[in-house]
């Protein structure tokens, strides 16, 4: 009698079960990178269970051809005239909660890898580094730990508290909107003589309302989204660039779009657009370089592997905004999810 009491109890924990897993590993993503030239990625704002833990390692290849054009940004290593290449790392841990009863998370972001930029003679000269004379094309480059950040995202309108699995069978989401917040801090590595730093010695952060409308059935291999994240990036001084200049920067105004389907319960893609405009430079209190106006498209694949892994690749390129200026990324992303609840299940539906 008892066997069959916990074959019964194992028949009904297996869909709860694999419908928890699935729900966990497939609507988060959340990367809050503080190199703020990159989007935060489709379904990064998705909520989760609470008392999940994320961990999640991403790899990016950027290459940016600014010849023949002023924009300055070196936050987004954008610099005039000048051949960019980027490799970096990022790593990433956060929490998922209930503040005041709405889901939310905290996360913690450091950021790594090495930067390298070819000048061309055309570089404006309030730009130069010093030791280099007008009309001589330059190298540089930087290697090290960026700007770490912490990040708090909450829900405003929409979503529910999940805390247990029958949660997330009852959650049928529509529209909904989160508050995301973002603050670096500036302890990467910096040199006050170059022009190309990982570091950008000064706080900035940044303030974003994410929207999600969901359409489709709310089930694993049926789930479809359209999301727009507009955001603003506020910046501190840099009291000791290129040899203890002050430089100051406007808002960066960005625009973040998704169109995500899944294809499979384990493989879904999307369609990634993101538009920033803003970032006027002032150096000594004179304008220097051109607004930065970029709009870039791309798209993105997402495969779970096993219950708790997760990979996704993507790619993206400019396509409108500011001419003479070529951009392509490259990104490779893994992402592991544990939740004790949802362990000690599957513990149990295995009979252990």
């Amino acid at each position: 009698m008892t066997a069959k009491g916990n074959n019964k109890s194992k028949k009904h924990l297996n869909p709860l079960l694999q419908f928890g897993i699935v729900f966990i590993i497939i609507t988060i993503l959340p990367l809050r990178s503080s190199l703020f030239a990159q989007d935060d990625g489709a379904r990064a704002y998705w909520n989760a269970r609470e008392k999940t833990n994320i961990f999640s390692f991403q790899y990016l290849a950027m290459n940016l051809d600014a010849s023949d054009a002023k924009v300055f940004a070196p936050g987004q290593y954008i610099y005039g005239n000048a051949d960019v290449d980027a490799n970096m790392s990022f790593g990433s841990f956060a929490h998922h909660f209930a503040f005041f009863k709405r889901p939310s998370s905290f996360a913690v972001n450091i950021i790594g890898g090495s930067v390298g930029a070819n000048f061309n003679s055309n570089i404006s000269p309030e730009f130069l580094p010093p030791g280099i004379a007008p009309g001589i094309a330059f190298s540089q480059s930087s290697s090290g730990f960026g700007d770490p950040s912490v990040a708090f995202v909450t829900n405003l309108i929409g979503t529910p508290r999940l805390n247990s699995t029958v949660d997330l069978l009852n959650y049928e989401p529509g529209f909904s909107m989160d508050v995301a917040l973002l603050l670096s801090v500036p302890v990467g590595a910096y040199e006050n003589d170059k022009l190309v730093n990982l570091g950008l010695n000064r706080w900035f952060g940044r303030i974003a309302l994410p929207l999600k409308y969901h359409f489709g059935v709310f089930a694993p291999g049926y789930m479809s989204s359209f999301e727009l994240t507009p955001s603003v990036y506020l910046f501190g001084d840099n009291d000791n660039f290129n040899a203890g200049q002050t430089l100051k920067n406007e808002p960066l105004w960005q625009i973040e779009s998704h169109l995500t389907h899944d294809f499979t319960s384990k493989f879904f893609g999307s369609l990634d657009m993101l538009y920033q405009n803003g970032f006027q430079s002032e150096i000594n209190g004179i304008k220097a370089g051109e607004n930065l106006e970029i709009g870039s498209l791309g798209f993105s694949m997402n495969y779970e592997i096993q219950d708790n892994i997760m990979i996704r690749g993507s790619y993206s390129s400019n396509v409108f905004g500011n001419d003479n200026l070529n951009t392509s990324v490259i990104k490779v992303q893994f992402v592991y999810s544990w939740n004790k609840t949802v362990e000690n299940a599957k513990k149990l539906s295995g009979g252990e």
